[in-house]
């Protein structure tokens, strides 16, 4: 993606680069995402005595988590996990059914999900999950969700790694300090700033 993002912005004659942006929630608080802010102590799922001495220090911050994005009332980012679902077994059943759900589920939908000659056949040969793994799962999920407050524990349900800023270049600052051939041509024939743009 980012490497297409790149290529997207040359083309149209801007500048940009990938770069690390795994802040916790400050990309998401600015878009703005749905945030929740959980305790300190819970994030790290303290127990009831280290609870109380983080709450006496003064140091059981509220850590800001992404939970989701909405507009207008409407969900466009949603999480399988509260608060879109009332708790954990909810939200893997909804999971469950929006992989496997007969005719509408992305394994079950006819093969329309898929670019496979023989879609239907190719799904038809993937088994859905046993009784006994949706059971496991809802158990773990609802036991990290109690304990930590979010789902997963570390990160919460929303996570940034890297990023891509695009941005108009300066040419005349590019032809005064750098080579000829660092720009491509789209980028060195986008108008000038001083052109009005």
């Amino acid at each position: 993606m980012l490497q297409n993002l790149a290529l997207m912005t040359e083309a149209l004659g801007l500048g940009g680069f990938s770069h690390f942006a795994a802040h916790p929630f400050v990309w998401f608080r600015t878009l703005p995402f749905r945030m929740e802010e959980i305790p300190f102590s819970r994030t790290i799922g303290a127990g009831r005595i280290m609870k109380g001495l983080i709450k006496a220090s003064g140091k059981d911050l509220p850590v800001p988590t992404a939970v989701g994005l909405e507009r207008g009332g409407e969900a466009l980012i949603k999480p399988f996990c509260p608060p879109f679902y009332r708790n954990m077994d909810e939200a893997v059943l909804a999971f469950v059914n929006y992989k496997y759900g007969e005719g509408s589920g992305t394994l079950r939908d006819g093969g329309a999900a898929t670019s496979w000659r023989d879609g239907s056949g190719v799904q038809a040969g993937i088994p859905p999950y046993s009784d006994e793994a949706i059971a496991a799962t809802i158990d773990y999920r609802e036991y990290v969700y109690e304990r930590y407050g979010r789902f997963p524990a570390n990160s919460g349900p929303l996570r940034t790694v890297l990023a891509y800023q695009a941005h108009h270049l300066d040419p005349d600052f590019y032809d005064r300090y750098y080579s000829s051939g660092t720009l491509a041509d789209p980028q060195h024939t986008y108008p000038r700033h001083n052109e009005g743009t």
